[in-house]
């Protein structure tokens, strides 16, 4: 804080990677990263909603730290281009974490 006003806080764009065993997010332009291994994640979809977007947020709140703020989240799966990711449960559970959805 300098002069009474605030340090202005930066805004970054996360890149969700999501696995059958690990959620891995990297936050950009800082190019901070963080994983995690899961268990909520299984034959191609979410199977615990709540667990889900509870381990997405701590991820992110892990990566971020103190000095920017995440809105949005890129998605990523092992399953290629070709995943129907809607199919996944993925985008809710973002959405339920706080975050938007970035296509």
């Amino acid at each position: 804080m300098m002069n009474g006003m605030p340090k202005a806080k930066s805004e970054e764009i996360g890149d969700l990677f999501v696995t059958e065993t690990t959620l891995t997010v990297k936050l950009l332009p800082s190019k901070k990263s963080a994983s995690r291994p899961i268990r909520w994640f299984s034959g191609g979809c979410v199977s615990d909603l709540r667990l889900a977007a509870k381990d997405i947020s701590r991820l992110v709140g892990r990566a971020r730290g103190r000095g920017c703020v995440v809105r949005g989240l890129t998605l990523a799966t092992d399953r290629g281009a070709g995943c129907d990711v809607e199919a996944t449960l993925l985008p809710r559970a973002i959405e339920k974490a706080g975050f938007r959805v970035l296509a």
